[in-house]
C-alpha cells in the first residue's frame, strides 16, 4: 500500500474511532501508575579505560501504566547503548515480569557516551562490560518490580514545551562546500526544539512520573572522558526528581536528535568552558520547562488506551568511507587529512527493529537506531496523531534512519548509516505509519 492510500486509510479509521467507544475503558476501575529508579552506577573497580572516576550516578527508570485492560512499562538506561542480543533479552525479561506482550515494552537508553556500553567486553569507541550487563539486567528487573508495587490510582495529561537549546548537527563549511558535523547555527536545517511531556499525577494532583521526549543528542560530558556520567539527560532527571521527591521519577527520552547548541571547545582565543556548568545549567532549565509545561495541563484523564504493536524494517546494507568528521577527512589545502572522497561499498542486509507504543494521547514510535531531524520532520507531517515521538531507543544495527536527501549531500548520519540509499526513508516512514495504523484498529476492537 503507497502512503498515500495508507494516509487514507488512517484518515477514515480515525473518524470510525472517533464515532466508537472505547468499551474496553468503560469496563475499567482507571488507570494505575507506578514508577521506580535504581542505580547501577559500577564502583571503581568495575570501570573500564578510559573511565577512572564517577562524576554523577546512573540510573534504571522504570514506568508501569496499567488502566484495567492492557499494561505498558517503559525502561530507559542511562547508558549508551545497548547490543542488540541484551536488548531482546532485556525486553523478553520485562515483558515476562510485567506479563505483558513484548509489543508493550519500551526500552530504551538515554545516549550518554559517559558510561560502558551494555554489551559484553570487547574493543570500541565506548568499551563494553560484562559486569555492567550484569548490574544492567538486575537492576531492570528490581525496577520493573518496584515499578508494580508502587501501582496506585493516576490520571495524566499530555504537554508540549519548547526550549531553544539545540541544532541540527549538519553545519554547512563555505570554504569546503559541503556540510560537516558541527552546530548549524544559522538554522538553515530542520530541528524540532519541542520538548514532549506526558505527565502522571495523583488523584489529589500531586507529581508521580513524567516521560519526557527532547531531541538532542547529549554529548555534553563528552570532553571529559574518563568520567561516569549521566550527562544532559541525567541532569534533567535529577533536577526535577530533587525538586519534586526521590518518589518522583523523571524519565528522559531521545527524539530525532539534533546536538546541544552549548558544548564545550578548547579555543586559543576564547578558552574551554567547564561541561560539568553547562550540563548543570541544561539540566536546570529543561527540568524547570519539564514542570512548568506539566503545571500548565488542564486536561487530566484517569481512562486512557494504552497499546502497543512491532515490526521489523530490513534494508539493503553499505559502509561508507570515511566519516564525515573534521577529523577524519578534509578538502582545505595543506591539511594532513585525507581528502574527503566518500566511497560506499555494499554489505549486508541490515535490520531496524521498530514499534509503537499508545499511552493516551501520545503515540511514540521507536527504532533501534538514531532518527534525523529532517525525517523526524516528516513522520510528523504525515502522522495522523498530533502526539507523535520519535524516541530513539539505541545505536543499533542501522545506527542512523536518514531521508534520501542526506546521501548525496554525504551529511555525517549519511555516511554512518549502515542502510543504503532508496530504502530507510520510504520503509521508515511506511512502517511507522503501519503501525499507527495499526494501533488505532486495536483501539477499535
Amino acid at each position: 500500500m503507497s502512503l498515500q492510500s495508507r494516509l487514507a486509510a488512517i484518515a477514515l479509521s480515525l473518524a470510525v474511532l472517533t464515532a466508537v467507544p472505547f468499551m474496553s475503558l468503560a469496563k475499567t476501575p482507571g488507570l494505575r501508575v507506578g514508577s521506580a529508579k535504581v542505580d547501577i552506577t559500577p564502583p571503581i573497580n568495575e570501570l573500564a579505560p578510559p573511565f577512572t572516576s564517577i562524576n554523577d550516578p546512573v540510573f534504571a527508570r522504570a514506568v508501569m501504566i496499567d488502566n484495567g485492560a492492557a499494561r505498558s512499562v517503559l525502561v530507559i538506561l542511562d547508558v549508551p547503548t545497548i547490543a542488540a542480543p541484551i536488548a531482546a533479552d532485556l525486553v523478553r525479561d520485562i515483558a515476562k515480569a510485567a506479563r505483558i506482550n513484548e509489543s508493550n515494552v519500551l526500552l530504551g537508553t538515554s545516549h550518554t557516551h559517559n558510561v560502558m556500553r551494555v554489551d559484553y567486553d570487547g574493543p570500541s569507541i565506548i568499551p563494553g562490560s560484562t559486569k555492567l550487563v550484569e548490574r544492567v539486567k538486575a537492576a531492570t528487573d528490581k525496577a520493573v518490580k518496584e515499578a508494580e508495587a508502587s501501582l496506585q490510582p493516576a490520571r495524566v495529561g499530555v504537554g508540549r514545551g519548547d526550549m531553544n537549546l539545540i541544532a541540527n548537527r549538519n553545519e554547512w563549511f563555505p570554504a569546503q562546500s559541503r556540510f560537516i558535523d558541527g552546530i548549524d547555527r544559522d538554522r538553515t536545517q530542520p530541528i524540532n526544539s519541542k520538548v514532549g511531556v506526558i505527565a502522571f499525577q495523583d488523584l489529589q494532583g500531586k507529581p508521580l512520573a513524567f516521560i519526557i521526549n527532547y531531541a538532542v543528542e547529549p554529548v555534553l560530558m563528552d570532553n571529559v572522558k574518563t568520567e561516569i556520567s549521566g550527562d544532559l539527560p541525567g541532569a534533567v532527571s535529577r533536577y526535577i526528581e530533587g525538586r519534586l521527591g526521590e518518589k518522583v521519577v523523571a524519565m528522559f527520552t531521545i527524539g530525532a536528535a539534533g546536538t546541544p547548541l552549548y558544548r564545550s571547545h578548547p579555543d586559543p582565543y576564547y578558552g574551554q568552558s567547564d561541561p560539568r556548568a553547562i550540563m548543570s545549567a541544561y539540566g536546570t532549565l529543561l527540568g524547570e520547562e519539564v514542570i512548568e509545561t506539566a503545571r500548565a495541563i488542564r486536561d487530566f484523564k484517569s481512562d486512557i488506551m494504552i497499546g502497543g504493536e512491532r515490526d521489523v524494517l530490513t534494508c539493503p546494507g553499505k559502509r561508507t568511507t570515511p566519516l564525515n568528521l573534521r577529523k577524519m577527512c578534509a578538502h582545505e589545502p595543506g591539511s594532513s587529512l585525507p581528502a574527503c572522497s566518500f566511497t560506499t561499498a555494499d554489505a549486508a542486509p541490515v535490520s531496524l527493529s521498530m514499534g509503537a507504543l499508545k499511552v493516551g494521547d501520545v503515540t511514540m514510535v521507536q527504532t533501534d537506531a538514531n532518527v534525523t531531524p529532517a525525517l523526524g520532520a516528516k513522520l510528523a507531517q504525515l502522522s495522523p496523531v498530533s502526539n507523535t515521538w520519535v524516541v530513539a531507543l539505541t545505536f543499533g544495527p542501522m545506527r542512523f534512519v536518514v531521508d534520501e536527501a542526506a546521501y548525496p549531500l554525504n551529511t555525517y548520519e549519511a555516511t554512518a548509516s549502515w542502510a543504503k540509499a532508496g530504502c530507510a526513508e520510504a520503509g521508515y516512514l511506511d512502517k511507522s505509519l503501519g503501525l499507527i495504523d495499526r494501533l488505532a484498529s486495536s483501539a477499535r476492537k
